[in-house]
């Protein structure tokens, strides 16, 4: 047995983003739709953000530019969430978003810090160096 068909009448302009969304996401209408009503709820919408134009896709506070890494850094060194705040000139409660965040995607964030340590970042320094050495006598200035 098919499923019941049923038609909905919406505004023009959530249409319009709606099939906005839909073309962005390479899918047709019906199976974004399905996808965004079936979806788990996000608790960090619209205030954990991630977008692969800033800070290379990693999770921040909206509006911020700070990472939730950042944040975890200073909370690591032993600062309260208000210190952390006033030291980023943040509300607390971004601060706090974060370390939600970071508890319930330790994983994630962890492999984030892990990637960017110093030490990771000096071997691909060293790597980078030894890979192609720019010399003086090979530039040419005209």
């Amino acid at each position: 047995m098919d499923a019941p068909s049923i038609t909905v009448q919406l505004p023009a302009d959530l249409y319009a983003k709606l099939q906005s969304m839909a073309t962005q996401e390479r899918t047709d209408l019906v199976e974004m739709l399905e996808r965004l009503i079936t979806a788990e709820p996000q608790p960090f919408a619209g205030v954990i953000v991630k977008d692969s134009q800033l800070r290379g896709g990693r999770p921040i506070m909206a509006g911020t530019g700070v990472t939730v890494r950042t944040v975890v850094g200073h909370y690591k060194l032993g600062l309260s969430p208000e210190e952390i705040a006033d030291q980023l000139d943040l509300d607390v409660a971004l601060v706090y978003a974060a370390l939600a965040y970071y508890h319930l995607n330790r994983d994630e964030v962890e492999a984030d810090i892990s990637a960017n340590s110093e030490e990771v970042v000096i071997n691909e320094l060293k790597f980078r160096k030894t890979e192609a050495p720019l010399s003086v006598d090979s530039l040419s200035i005209r």
